[in-house]
C-alpha cells in the first residue's frame, strides 16, 4: 500500500513539474512574441500580457504547492534553530496542522471564486476570471493532499524525506 501511495505521489509531483515547465515555456513564448510584435512584425494576438498574468498566477500557486511538498517553503527559523530536535519536530507537526486548516479554508472559499469568475471575461482574451481562481483552488487541493500525507507520516514516526537532511545539520 505504501509503495502505491509513494508512486502516486511521485506521479502527482511529476505532473506538477511538467505543468510548471509548460507554464514557463508559455511565458517565454509570450514575452518573446511581445518583443517581436513591438520591434519587427505586428502579431494578431490581443492582450498577451493578460495571458502572461494568468500563467504567472498558475506558476506561483503550483510552485508553492511543490515547495511545501519539498519542505523548501519560506519559513523564518531563527528560534527553531536553537530548539531541541523533539520540540522542533512537534512545532513542525503543529505548523502543518495549522497550514492544513488554513489551506482547507482558503480552498473552500476559492471554489466560490471560480463560480463568480466564470461569468467575467478578461479583456482582450478568451479566458475568464475563473482561470486564476482555479489556480488557487487546484493548488489548495494539492496542498491538502501533501499536508495530510506529511502529517500522517509524522504521526507514525516517519519523518518526511526533506526533514531528514535538516536533522543532520
Amino acid at each position: 500500500m505504501t509503495d502505491l501511495l509513494d508512486r502516486s505521489l511521485h506521479l502527482v509531483e511529476r505532473l506538477l513539474e511538467t505543468l510548471i515547465a509548460a507554464l514557463v515555456l508559455g511565458l517565454l513564448l509570450i514575452v518573446a512574441s511581445q518583443l517581436v510584435d513591438r520591434h519587427f512584425v505586428t502579431l494578431p494576438m490581443a492582450a498577451p500580457d493578460a495571458y502572461a498574468r494568468v500563467m504567472l498566477v498558475w506558476l506561483t500557486f503550483v510552485g508553492f504547492a511543490l515547495a511545501v511538498k519539498g519542505g523548501v517553503n519560506v519559513r523564518v527559523d531563527l528560534i527553531d534553530a536553537h530548539l531541541p530536535p523533539t520540540i522542533r519536530r512537534a512545532l513542525e507537526y503543529v505548523f502543518d496542522v495549522l497550514m492544513l486548516a488554513l489551506t482547507a479554508i482558503i480552498g473552500w472559499h476559492g471554489s466560490r471564486l471560480i463560480e463568480i469568475g466564470a461569468d467575467q471575461e478578461r479583456l482582450g482574451t478568451f479566458v475568464t476570471e475563473a482561470w486564476p481562481a482555479a489556480a488557487l483552488f487546484g493548488s489548495c487541493v494539492v496542498l491538502v493532499l501533501f499536508l495530510v500525507l506529511r502529517i500522517a507520516q509524522r504521526a507514525v514516526g516517519r519523518l518526511p524525506v526533506q526533514h531528514l537532511h535538516a536533522e543532520v545539520d
